[in-house]
């Protein structure tokens, strides 16, 4: 009895302690995002006069297409769950807030999508599921992105060299994303290896911001936590193919959804822009901001953007105002509903008391 009320108190201890934890870092986040706010204020004013500028009926088919990213997400992850046959699923309602919340940290806190995985890792973990699975799940979901990432780049650049002419700006680009995501998959196959997660996770917790993203947002988890033996992303991928081609498929829509959003912010300019060159400029400001240097790869994006959609002809002015109104939709207008997202999910889902074992 005794130790059972020990166990009680020291799990209700550990609830208000975690508590405590997430509800500072929302402040921080809350706080980041309020200095953004504050800093880039003019900017953000300028792009909320120009909706005036976006016919309403294409304004709110673009909302419904940056909408659409957050589903197809949800649908990849349900997809991804589902080889694992587990006796319960997230509701795809619930992935859909939590794809939302992850968007809201790796956008707020740059961490090379560290800062939502974390998220994701503890969202996960309290659906009981066993901790190789979780781990399994990320990688699984980062080597289909980036193998459709790949196969956007590689058609991209097969039209470009032998159908549609563009800058050297534009192979160039294309020619380093290729490598660049290569070198992603590599080393996401290499994480998978016997030992290596041990590895990563200790050199990574030597690095004082990452350390305290993760015991904030996914409580402290020791090394002995992670996998200590292999995750057999070949086994994953050689018994589950339908599944993974279902999420493989739902990720190129992730990407088509956000080209969609642009295309149409463009009708409602009234500018008719071939679909081709918003998919190439943006897949090429994609790789330009793939490396986090700012929340949200702030100004490096922007000017990306309307570098490469004026390359191709579009008019200064207009790829400036389609840039500014996308950016509205894709990145300030979530901020303050993942905020409110997270900060409903701590208070709705107290921390499992569970040993990572799971299912």
């Amino acid at each position: 009895m005794n130790k059972a009320k020990t166990a009680g108190t020291a799990n209700s201890g550990q609830y208000k302690k975690a508590k405590t934890w997430s509800l500072l870092l929302f402040a921080m986040f809350l706080i980041i995002a309020t200095i953004l706010v504050i800093i880039y204020f003019p900017e953000i004013k300028k792009e909320l006069a120009l909706l005036k500028k976006v016919k309403p009926f294409w304004l709110f088919t673009a909302l419904l297409g940056q909408l659409l990213t957050y589903v197809f997400t949800a649908i990849v992850y349900l997809a991804l769950l589902k080889v694992y046959k587990l006796p319960q699923l997230p509701h795809i309602t619930a992935l859909f807030k939590a794809a939302i919340i992850s968007l809201f940290f790796n956008q707020t806190l740059p961490s090379a999508g560290i800062s939502g995985n974390t998220y994701f890792f503890q969202f996960l973990a309290r659906y009981r599921i066993s901790k190789n699975k979780i781990i399994s799940l990320i990688l699984g979901e980062l080597l289909i992105f980036y193998a459709a990432m790949e196969t956007i780049i590689v058609t991209l650049l097969i039209i470009c060299l032998f159908t549609y002419r563009v800058q050297h700006a534009f192979t160039s680009t294309l020619t380093a994303g290729m490598i660049v995501y290569l070198v992603f998959a590599c080393m996401v196959v290499l994480a998978g290896k016997n030992n290596m997660l041990h590895r990563l996770y200790a050199k990574a917790m030597k690095l004082r911001l990452i350390r305290k993203i993760s015991n904030c947002l996914a409580g402290k988890m020791p090394v002995e936590l992670l996998p200590a033996k292999e995750i057999q992303l070949r086994e994953i991928v050689k018994h589950h193919k339908p599944d993974l081609a279902k999420a493989f498929f739902f990720q190129f829509l992730v990407v088509a959804a956000d080209g969609f959003t642009l295309y149409v912010i463009f009708l409602g300019l009234g500018l008719q822009v071939s679909p081709f060159i918003i998919l190439i400029a943006f897949i090429c400001t994609k790789i330009i901001s793939i490396l986090p240097f700012l929340p949200g790869a702030l100004v490096l994006y922007e000017s990306s953007l309307s570098f490469f959609l004026s390359s191709t002809g579009i008019p200064v002015g207009a790829a400036i105002i389609a840039t500014l109104v996308y950016r509205l939709l894709s990145f300030w207008l979530p901020m303050p509903v993942g905020a409110f997202l997270y900060r409903k999910w701590i208070i709705s889902h107290p921390p499992a008391d569970h040993d990572y074992t799971g299912y």
